[in-house]
């Protein structure tokens, strides 16, 4: 029995519709992916604890460089930030090893020399780039349709009273915009917030763990609903930083950490919603680049804001947009992608 969601008429969203009109073909350049799919190598148990393996992997790393190596307090935010940027990278590349591993056609397909159809199990793909990044990316803002409105209000009333004793409207946006990206190369927060942690996050969380799983015989959907735990979880070595770097007591450390858990997995699912219809590593990055740009919406901002019957209004439009659009345009043909295949392929 099927679970079907209806929205904007006849469009559905259905397990099965992941991977109707692909399932039946794989790309020629994945030898032995059919074979596999249908008698994986490994148990579904191994599976679990491969990703959990992962999970615990890549935060584990984090307290590498004072645990194992011994090595003294960060003297400064960024070298703090720089080691962790480094153990998120070799975390990546030891939960690649151990996917491959696990799976065995890619470390064929390296020995062959065949690198893109390597990477491509991963959803690292140089085909329908643009569509991966410019759809799920368009998606992703209708959710934050009135937060960005409510910016767009606020930011035109602020650079109007600037423009009146500093410059002219159009100087001063130029200037503002400016100085925004200038800040985000050198900003180490930034670097963390919207460039290693997405792209690490992702490879592990996604283009790692899915494949296992799928390799594994999970369906589609319980993927969908199984990798987004572990990335949660992930998230739970948060309360210890709260309770202690920040001197918190713990029932408001369980209390933020909980929140971070339940969101971060919120997102997981539609991350991974997105990496399993698009078979595209970029599509669940740019929506998680996105996301941590915006953060969560500021609510009390926009009931006291002027504009908050627009804003409001506006947040409802980009819901139903959204709502309507999830199927459509995650629709597998407009990334040449056949899903639901152990080893995702391009067609």
């Amino acid at each position: 029995m099927g679970i079907e969601v209806k929205a904007c008429g006849d469009v559905a969203v259905t397990p099965s519709s992941l991977s109707d009109g692909f399932s039946n073909s794989v790309n020629s350049r994945l030898p032995g992916a059919k074979a596999m799919a249908a008698n994986p190598s490994f148990s579904s148990g191994t599976a679990i604890l491969a990703c959990a393996a992962m999970a615990v992997l890549y935060v584990g790393m984090l307290y590498t460089p004072s645990l194992l190596f011994r090595l003294p307090p960060a003297r400064t935010i960024n070298e703090h930030y720089i080691r962790r940027f480094t153990c998120s990278v070799v975390a990546s590349v030891l939960a690649s090893g151990l996917c491959f591993w696990l799976l065995g056609s890619p470390i064929d397909m390296l020995r062959n020399g065949d690198l893109p159809a390597a990477l491509a199990v991963l959803g690292i793909r140089r085909d329908h780039v643009w569509q991966a990044t410019l759809y799920p990316l368009l998606l992703t803002a209708l959710l934050y349709l009135g937060p960005l409105v409510m910016t767009a209000l606020n930011t035109d009333e602020r650079l109007e009273d600037e423009a009146k004793v500093e410059m002219g409207f159009i100087q001063g946006l130029f200037t503002r915009t400016r100085d925004n990206v200038i800040s985000l190369t050198t900003d180490i927060f930034a670097w963390r917030n919207y460039i290693v942690g997405p792209l690490t996050e992702e490879w592990v969380f996604r283009a790692c763990m899915v494949p296992v799983l799928l390799c594994a015989g999970y369906s589609q959907l319980k993927v969908m609903l199984l990798c987004p735990l572990y990335f949660g979880l992930a998230h739970l070595n948060h309360y210890w930083e709260t309770v202690y770097p920040e001197n918190r007591n713990h029932k408001i450390a369980a209390l933020i950490t909980g929140f971070r858990f339940a969101y971060t997995t919120i997102f997981g699912w539609y991350a991974a919603f997105l990496y399993l219809r698009t078979g595209h590593l970029v599509a669940p990055l740019v929506a998680h680049i996105f996301c941590n740009v915006m953060g969560l919406p500021a609510v009390g901002d926009a009931l006291e804001s002027p504009y908050n019957k627009v804003i409001g209004l506006t947040f409802l439009v980009g819901l139903g947009s959204f709502i309507c659009l999830l199927n459509p345009a995650t629709s597998p043909a407009l990334y040449g992608y056949m899903p639901g295949q152990c080893l995702p392929t391009a067609s």
